[in-house]
């Protein structure tokens, strides 16, 4: 009876010690995967912040660009030669940049204009946008010093300027603006970005003195 007692109770035992395994194996699988998916949304908020860092310098730089494009006049498609083969009249008088296929070829990577409180009759005074060592550039001096719009971490590839209705008396001024790049602080918040705006001038383009 005795011994009867005694291998039912190790049983219980290696019963309970099997269950204890189980428990404990359950247990970890369990704080596995709450740790991967705390590491998973701490990577996840880190990207965020800092995918929005760098677009708020981009969006801050665009709208720059197109407030002070807004308020402008005398639009300028181009650099000037050699830059933009055949631009001889750089930077003060109106030039179109028009798309030359569907796809949007033609236009030109940097453009000029008369600021809001410029002098039309001043030729160092029009405000260039450019793109330069894959950054927007912005000069204030007719293209004599040029600084920096974007932080390194927006890298652009592509940066274009369509611009019709430039010549006196014809349509409104207008610019459009495409942009193609990658954002990122790091290879793991590497954003690629598409951004196409278009704006038109506010400044009346009539020839007062026909």
């Amino acid at each position: 009876m005795m011994n009867f007692m005694r291998q039912k109770t190790q049983k219980k035992a290696g019963f309970s010690l099997i269950e204890v395994i189980v428990s404990m194996s359950i247990f970890l699988i369990a704080i596995l995967v709450i740790i991967g998916a705390l590491i998973s949304l701490t990577d996840a908020s880190r990207k965020a912040r800092a995918i929005r860092v760098v677009t708020d310098n981009l969006s801050a730089a665009l709208d720059s660009m197109s407030r002070n494009t807004r308020m402008g006049g005398y639009y300028h498609c181009g650099c000037g030669n050699p830059t933009t083969p055949g631009d001889t009249t750089f930077p003060d008088t109106p030039r179109d940049c028009a798309m030359t296929d569907a796809l949007g070829g033609g236009g030109d990577a940097c453009f000029a204009f008369e600021g809001q409180f410029g002098d039309p009759n001043d030729p160092n005074d029009q405000i260039v946008y450019r793109l330069f060592d894959n950054r927007i550039q912005r000069s204030v001096n007719s293209g004599t010093t040029f600084k920096n719009l974007t932080a390194p971490e927006i890298h652009i590839d592509t940066l274009r300027f369509y611009v019709h209705g430039t010549q006196l008396s014809q349509d409104q001024p207008m610019v459009t603006m495409v942009l193609r790049g990658v954002a990122s602080t790091s290879a793991r918040t590497a954003t690629d970005f598409n951004i196409q705006t278009t704006i038109s001038s506010r400044t009346p383009n009539f020839d007062l003195n026909p």
